[in-house]
């Protein structure tokens, strides 16, 4: 069995843990505002971004390539008066580093459309409904709007979910994990595990929610395969543990970037 996978905030592929299981997945449906669509074979891609409703909005380039850029703003203001309670707390030498890394390089106007409008041109251009199970989406703080323009997926397709949810506003205007899981579980899903708090400030996680009742005995049997290739461990449920592997070649990305920028330096 294979799993048909909505990746929102997809940067250079699929990320831990589907990247160790591409036996066990199917299609797969991304997005780049500045790239032509695919709308053939396996690996889709629509050409906006997700968001709560069809149109354009300004998207914000900031970050080292990228990794911090969102729709919406970072939150200056709510770090600069909260810096001295929450400095000591996850990577200190991000947290130190935040101002600077969070500048806004560039913006520009993209497309935005919601998935429910994007699934639905989707089908329309296939000429057939084809039923993404599994929706991961990373936007750097936009996880509540894709939600709310997913309504109708989320009710008729969706059966499992990897968000990334902030305990703090680092963004304006954003919603909080909080919320956003009392929604979810309003609409039917329980949370399956989670990575821990982690990067500037501890402020963010990584969590899979799953459908709570199955509805048919092939839904049971999909969300079991998912939550195998998770593997919640521990009585925390953690999930996207690192291997000794991935350790290592982190370790040794670092180790060579360091020494880069020693042998640069005059």
């Amino acid at each position: 069995m294979q799993i048909n996978i909505i990746d929102i905030g997809a940067v250079g592929g699929l990320d831990l843990p589907w990247k160790y299981h591409p036996d066990k997945v199917g299609r797969t449906l991304s997005f780049e505002p500045n790239e032509l669509p695919i709308l053939t074979g396996t690996r889709l891609r629509y050409d906006c971004a997700v968001w709560n409703f069809d149109g354009e909005a300004n998207f914000y380039i900031s970050g080292e390539n990228g990794t911090g850029s969102s729709l919406l703003k970072q939150n200056f203001d709510w770090v600069r008066q909260n810096f001295e309670q929450i400095k000591n707390e996850g990577n200190i030498a991000l947290n130190n580093t935040w101002f600077e890394r969070s500048s806004s390089i560039r913006q520009f106007s993209c497309r935005v459309k919601k998935l429910d409008t994007i699934l639905a041109e989707l089908y329309q251009s296939l000429g057939h409904k084809v039923s993404f199970p599994f929706l991961k989406s990373d936007t750097q703080s936009g996880e509540a709007f894709v939600l709310d323009g997913a309504q109708k997926y989320l009710e008729e397709d969706c059966l499992a979910l990897e968000l990334e949810l902030y305990r703090y506003p680092l963004y304006e205007g954003m919603i909080l994990e909080d919320e956003v899981k009392a929604s979810l579980q309003s609409k039917g899903f329980e949370e399956a595990g989670w990575t821990g708090y982690q990067n500037s400030f501890a402020s963010q996680a990584d969590y899979l929610f799953v459908r709570q009742l199955p509805r048919t005995p092939q839904e049971k049997i999909m969300i079991e395969l998912i939550k195998s290739v998770y593997g919640p461990s521990g009585t925390q449920r953690i999930i996207k543990k690192p291997s000794t592997k991935d350790r290592i070649f982190s370790r040794m990305k670092t180790i060579v970037k360091q020494t880069m920028q020693k042998t640069s330096k005059p």
